[in-house]
């Protein structure tokens, strides 16, 4: 009984040391802006929509298995802006692969990819719905069609006006 308590506390620890040990080594080699010897965090509210696009644009690597930014903090309200819009539109139906959104205090390291137009579709429906934008611990959005629809009839309906 002792010997099984005993082997079960070693795997416990190895398997923490090499699961920090691996986590720290994928945080710093694909996200942006933190390492693991730094306190270096992206942070949401500095960044406009275009921004936080291009850098997961900028960062995704085709040849790695995990492609993700670590962010830090909460999306202000109305973080989406007017002048966002017009960049926000041209991107919905794109297809391009990007990193992923990962909270700081995630603790899940996803190995999907998001698309261009997939986050262009989440902040214009914050946009229109007027509710601050919440991508949970990680999001990978994808572009979903039906969705584009919805907020092409709405810019239409408002061009209008």
């Amino acid at each position: 009984m002792k010997r099984k308590i005993i082997t079960v506390i070693f795997c416990f620890a190895i398997f923490f040391v090499l699961s920090s040990t691996e986590k720290s080594k994928i945080i710093s080699r694909n996200s942006v802006g933190f390492k693991s010897d730094s306190n270096n965090i992206n942070y949401v509210k500095d960044l406009n929509a275009k921004k936080f696009i291009d850098l997961c644009v900028k960062k995704y690597n085709e040849s790695e298995r995990l492609n993700f930014v670590v962010f830090g903090g909460d999306f202000p309200e109305n973080w989406v802006k007017k002048q966002d819009v017009e960049y926000l539109i041209r991107n919905l139906n794109s297809k391009q692969k990007c990193c992923g959104y990962m909270n700081v205090f995630s603790s899940y390291i996803s190995s999907d990819s998001a698309e261009v137009g997939g986050f262009a579709i989440l902040f214009m429906k914050s946009y229109i719905e007027k509710k601050t934008l919440n991508l949970g611990l990680n999001s990978n959005p994808k572009v979903d069609k039906k969705e584009v629809e919805n907020i092409m009839k709405w810019c239409k309906n408002n061009r209008q006006k």
